[in-house]
């Protein structure tokens, strides 16, 4: 494979989720043990948004990371890649950070954030991929 670049920003994103995850595996551990709750939130919110900070991460990382790789190996832009694998970082903190904050009713600037910078983040590194897969990008 030849002309192949190591990707050191996917790389290096995928290091960071990957400790941001276990973070927040331990919190939610720690909540079960505070709360004594073994599965579910038993009601607690606190520990409901333990959890929930801990899956909105899994369900959002391994797209973004699969999305951010196929991105830099299709060469749609040095700069896409470059840019947008530091801000989801920083966006999956923020909601976390967000969620762990308690605002009253509705959402929070962290949490919006977050929320909407992983959206756009997806419609982007998405819309590269399907520009890439049309035959005359490739």
């Amino acid at each position: 494979m030849q002309g192949l670049s190591f990707p050191a920003v996917t790389a290096a994103t995928a290091g960071a989720l990957g400790i941001l995850h276990v973070v927040l595996v331990l919190l939610v551990s720690a909540g079960r043990v505070k709360f004594n709750t073994g599965l579910g939130d038993g009601g607690n919110e606190a520990l409901s948004r333990r959890i929930r900070m801990h899956g909105n991460l899994t369900e959002n990382a391994s797209l973004l990371l699969i999305l951010l790789g196929i991105v830099k190996f299709s060469r749609v832009s040095p700069y896409l890649v470059t840019i947008l694998g530091p801000l989801i970082v920083v966006f999956r903190l923020c909601h976390a950070y967000g969620l762990s904050m308690h605002f009253g009713p509705g959402s929070n600037g962290f949490r919006a954030i977050g929320a909407g910078g992983t959206a756009l983040a997806i419609i982007v590194l998405s819309a590269a991929c399907l520009i890439v897969a049309v035959p005359p990008f490739r």
